[in-house]
């Protein structure tokens, strides 16, 4: 053994000193500096090489983390040689150690002896790391969860996700999350558990992006200042206060930015603007540079207001919130809206603040809005003024269209076009027709409301008639139009030329006429009119030699509605207008839509029939279509659509029979159940009670019968009937008596029966009464030749009943004297409700021997509670059967008819 050792140690020095001779120290003075935040391992050695091993051990199971050859040079100054290693694990998850050795290209030093920096595994506190971090989305993290010593490590939770944990020491366990993904607004919750706490210890993990705002721009709003705004990039899924993006601006804080708020002020304009934004994640720097009349900005005018209207014209006027805008040329854009038609007009100058509004039109309300911008390097229109509303003045309406329509020689009718809004100029309040002739002086002036669009004339056969008509308004009245009677001629005496029409329409063309120095007028109206015909007309310049005549877009009929009543539905509508007519209307048709096809329900050929009933309708939905057809065919149609719904009346009637229907049924059901299973269930419910019977031989001369006493009461003979009011309550017959007058009583042991008492059976009969009362010996032997027994109840035995005196609550029979007087009845009755009150039960008997019901004995003193009783308990007529009640539910069940 010592020649092994002595060889060892030969080996030893013989390594060491071909380590020495070839010149390769062991680093020395291997120091450790760790940042924990950083997770960061800096060391720091001297030594007199360049190239070096490292090696990094998790301590307590000294497993190799790193193992790698790296150069570094020493400092110039210090002379230290520094290397930092970045650890995928938090250093408080476990112990680290390392060692170093130096390394030339033939041969290696010794390893520095090892270096120890302790982790948090110790045994007193579980813990988590790392503690909230940071970091940007697709990183890769590890978790370790430490446990104490009194814990069960069981399982390490990323989210909802359970992940596969790794032993790094005896208490610490960890995780690798890889491609992490963005945290919502309260982070990632990295839960670890053991076997007796579902959340041991725990820590948040808040995984984003770095800022991404982009599109810096900035402008002024007074021409001194600076706003400038840019664009919020992506959401960066960090919401607690010290992850939330900070913003400078030319290096100064904009306090109002936020990550709703993307906008910094300056109060001086620097043409050159660098923003930073900036969060624990990353930095962004947005630049942009101009000069300041390049950003002008303008802000709204301010109260806007027309200080003159007229009918056709207005003046709009507004002020400036700042007075630089003065002297800034500018141009402004004004917005008009009227009805459905808008406009948009520009004016300029210097400071404008007043333009005036041409081409209005009277009686109209505008809406006006009005922004500006600069006019030089213009940059961008500035903000909206509020909404202003002008309405112009009334004028006078322009003249009519006015045409006169021959009925005959000496009848018409003169026509005129209604005015639109844009040319009635207001609200009209009637027309004016005035008629003149040559022959008579003067005009004849006539006021129409504003409905009337037509006015009949007579004719003069010697001259010709000239109407005026005019519209009115309130303020004034229109140039009169005037138009002369032409000459009536009859449908004989008209030239007719056939017409093609193409395309919807058809061309009128004439020769010209010298005479038509005034131009033409084109008059139509549908041909087999009668009476006054709907005419149009156009009235056309001299140099024209053609017209057209457009059939107007045909149209189906109007006001198209329907009508449930009850399972029936009216369709109503009304006609198409003769002016969207392509031709004359000849009927209608009503059909039923489906989802692929019209089903024909009716067919009108009569015109003005405009209405149609469509009855047996089930509760579902339905479509209708009519259509108007002519002679060439049917247009468009009109569609509506109903829900068929129970009617009020028909759901009252259903609401009440459907119940009582259902409950009818049910009846007839269970009783036809009830019938079939009858006798189960007059077994189930209502079984047969039988009859008494009574064994032996009844008919049998007056004798003894013999009852076994009740265990729980005493029955006495005694010879009085009448009671004794002297005495407090009934006798109880001591035990030892009660065993001598059993003495002779023969006991069937094997009968489960209660014991019975002892009657005699004795006719009670007329005798007198006596008040005394026997003893319980002689009380059975005196009652054999009595002609009248009183049977007494002896009360339940008890230990407040001693020496045979009765006091307190118990059996206390009451009836009512026989043949006392009324006033010891009285005091008897008296003297039970004094001595009554902790009285227990107390069975009354109001029937009497002198009574015409003592007659009966068979009904009352067989009673089991009759005191006087000398009858048997069960009648004579006890064996037969007795009946049962007579009733319908009986009859059913046991099938009687």
């Amino acid at each position: 053994m010592q020649g092994w050792v002595t060889l060892a140690l030969l080996l030893s020095l013989g390594v060491k000193r071909s380590l020495a001779q070839n010149g390769l120290g062991e680093p020395r003075g291997l120091t450790l500096n760790p940042d924990l935040p950083a997770q960061t391992l800096s060391l720091a050695w001297q030594s007199d090489s360049t190239l070096f091993d490292l090696e990094i051990f998790h301590t307590e199971f000294m497993n190799v983390v790193l193992n790698a050859t790296v150069e570094v040079q020493a400092d110039p100054v210090t002379g230290l040689h520094s290397w930092t290693w970045h650890s995928p694990l938090p250093l408080e998850c476990t112990s680290h150690s390392v060692r170093i050795r130096a390394r030339n290209q033939q041969s290696v030093s010794q390893w520095s002896p090892l270096q120890t920096i302790p982790g948090w595994d110790i045994p007193e506190k579980s813990y988590m790391f790392p503690e909230d971090k940071m970091i940007p989305v697709g990183s890769n993290m590890t978790f370790c969860c430490i446990v104490n010593e009194k814990e069960d490590f069981k399982e390490i939770k990323y989210g909802r996700q359970e992940m596969k944990a790794t032993r790094l020491s005896r208490r610490s366990y960890a995780i690798t999350v890889t491609n992490q993904p963005a945290s919502d607004n309260t982070g990632t919750n990295v839960i670890c558990s053991s076997q007796k706490f579902q959340m041991l210890t725990g820590t948040v993990v808040f995984v984003g992006y770095p800022p991404g705002d982009e599109g810096l721009v900035c402008e002024t709003r007074d021409l001194a200042s600076a706003e400038c705004s840019w664009k919020k990039g992506r959401d960066t899924h960090l919401r607690i206060k010290q992850s939330l993006t900070n913003y400078t601006l030319n290096g100064r804080d904009c306090l109002e930015a936020n990550e709703r708020k993307t906008w910094c002020s300056s109060k001086m304009w620097e043409e050159n603007w660098t923003l930073e934004a900036r969060n624990p994640l990353g930095t962004v720097q947005l630049t942009d540079s101009a000069q300041l009349t390049d950003r002008v900005h303008l802000l709204a005018p301010v109260n806007v207001a027309a200080v003159k209207v007229e009918a056709w014209s207005a003046t709009l006027q507004w002020s400036w919130s700042v007075a630089a805008y003065k002297k800034l040329e500018m141009v402004c854009q004004l917005r008009l809206f009227a009805h459905e038609l808008s406009s948009t007009r520009n004016y300029d100058g210097p400071g404008l603040s007043s333009v005036v509004l041409e081409g209005l039109w009277p009686d109209v309300d505008y809406t006006v809005t009005l922004r500006c911008g600069s006019k030089h390097s213009f940059w961008k229109w500035g903000d909206e003024s509020a909404p202003y509303r002008i309405h112009t003045k009334m004028d006078r309406p322009d003249a009519l269209d006015v045409w006169m329509w021959m009925d005959s020689s000496n009848t018409g009718h003169v026509f005129w076009k209604p005015l639109s809004v844009r040319k009635s100029h207001g609200a009209l309040n009637g027309y004016e027709v005035s008629q003149s002739s040559a022959e008579e002086d003067g005009r004849n002036t006539v006021s129409l409301p504003p409905g009337n669009f037509s006015y009949p004339i007579l004719l003069n056969n010697s001259s010709d008639v000239t109407v005026a008509v005019a519209a009115r308004n309130p303020a004034g009245l229109s140039q009169p139009s005037t138009v002369t009677t032409p000459a009536y001629r009859a449908d004989s005496q008209l030239s007719v030329s056939e017409l093609l029409g193409t395309n919807g329409s058809f061309v009128l063309s004439w020769e010209p006429n010298v005479s038509a120095s005034s131009g033409y007028v084109v008059e139509w109206f549908p041909t087999g009119c009668t009476g006054l015909c709907p005419i149009d007309w156009k009235k056309l310049p001299e140099s024209d030699r053609s017209f057209t005549v457009n059939s107007v877009p045909s149209q189906s009929v109007s006001e198209l509605s329907l009508n449930q009543t009850g399972s029936d539905v009216l369709l109503s509508w009304k006609a198409t207008e003769m002016k969207q007519q392509r031709g004359f209307i000849r009927g209608y048709t009503i059909y039923l839509a489906s989802a692929a096809h019209l089903d024909l329900i009716a067919n009108i050929t009569d015109p003005a029939v405009q209405s149609y009933r469509v009855k047996g309708l089930t509760l579902s939905s339905y479509k209708f279509v009519v259509k108007a057809y002519t002679s060439a065919g049917e247009d468009a149609g009109a569609t509506v659509a109903i829900k068929m719904e129970m009617d009020t009346a028909d759901m009252l009637f259903v609401g009440i029979l459907v119940p009582l229907g259902i409950m009818f049924c049910c009846i007839i059901l269970f009783s036809i159940f009830f019938y079939k299973k009858r006798e189960w269930v007059k077994k189930a419910f209502y079984p047969e009670i039988p009859g008494p019977k009574v064994s032996g031989d009844w008919s049998s001369p007056r004798g003894p019968l013999d009852v076994k006493p009740s265990p729980h009461s005493l029955v006495h003979i005694v010879k009085n009937p009448e009671w004794d009011f002297t005495k407090e309550g009934l006798f109880p017959v001591p035990e030892e008596e009660e065993e001598s007058e059993n003495d002779n009583m023969e006991v069937d042991t094997d009968s489960d029966e209660p014991a019975l008492l002892r009657y005699y059976n004795q006719v009670v009969g007329d005798g007198s009464h006596s008040n005394q009362v026997s003893d319980s010996s002689a009380s059975s032997t005196a009652s054999m030749g009595s002609t009248q027994t009183e049977i007494t109840y002896a009360g339940i035995q008890s230990p407040s009943s001693s020496q045979g005196a009765y006091s307190g609550g118990g059996y206390r029979p009451q009836m009512q004297s026989v043949t006392g007087p009324a006033e010891p009845q009285i005091e008897f009755e008296a003297d039970f409700q004094d001595d009554g009150l902790n009285a227990g039960y107390k069975p009354q008997c109001s029937w009497q021997l002198d009574s015409p019901e003592a007659e009966n004995f068979s009904g009352s003193l067989g009673s089991p509670t009759s005191v006087t009783s000398s009858q048997f308990l069960i009648p004579e007529s006890s064996e037969e059967k007795p009946q049962p009640s007579n009733t319908w539910f009986h009859n059913f069940l046991s099938g009687k008819s």
